[in-house]
């Protein structure tokens, strides 16, 4: 009996800590947070979402490389937290390291193939590593996914421009400027160069 009522009162205190380190995230209080996920964590060291969220306060902080450390914890105790890989593969793309971003992408589309975010991201990432016509592929099933991504339209016209590719990039400026006017000033003069260039 004894044995129940102190796993009882461990648990009122994890998730007592737990709130009281949310409550601190909320309010901006990052290093205050850090301190009870920490408590937590020196108490039930395979905590998932007490990993997680320090592994924010350390990001939030621009510590990346601790944050890291902290989402792949975090991964290790939850193997299949699409969230988890997503907010890691930012981290790499903060740090420019891109290879390992993109896999973080990939393992996130396929816990979860209607993640648009992780199309785009993995696509502007095969972007910069000039690797164009799987960014466009990307580009392609994030707009599968959400139709009204003016800038997954901006993105992908440019890779087209990129590859000569001339009317598939005047499309999807035009689908850009559709959906968000605010592209007409720059796409506009770029769209009629391209038609004088392809003598419309």
């Amino acid at each position: 009996m004894i044995l129940f009522v102190s796993k009882y009162a461990m648990s009122q205190s994890l998730s007592e800590l737990f709130d009281a380190g949310k409550s601190a995230f909320r309010a901006d209080n990052f290093e205050e947070a850090n301190k009870y996920f920490s408590q937590i964590l020196r108490m039930e060291s395979t905590n998932f979402e007490t990993c997680f969220y320090k592994a924010l306060t350390y990001e939030l902080n621009f510590d990346n490389d601790r944050a890291i450390t902290e989402l792949t914890n975090a991964i290790a105790f939850e193997p299949k937290s699409a969230e988890a890989y997503f907010t890691r593969g930012t981290i790499y793309d903060k740090l420019q390291k891109y290879p390992e971003a993109i896999n973080d992408y990939t393992k996130v589309i396929k816990l979860s193939k209607s993640y648009a975010d992780a199309y785009f991201n993995r696509a502007t990432d095969f972007q910069e590593l000039k690797q164009f016509d799987d960014a466009i592929r990307d580009y392609s099933k994030a707009l599968v996914l959400n139709p009204s991504d003016d800038i997954s339209y901006y993105n992908r016209g440019k890779l087209y421009m990129e590859l000569k590719n001339n009317q598939e990039a005047i499309s999807d400026f035009e689908q850009a400027i559709a959906i968000d006017t605010a592209w007409e000033h720059e796409l506009r003069p770029i769209i009629e160069q391209l038609k004088s260039s392809q003598g419309q």
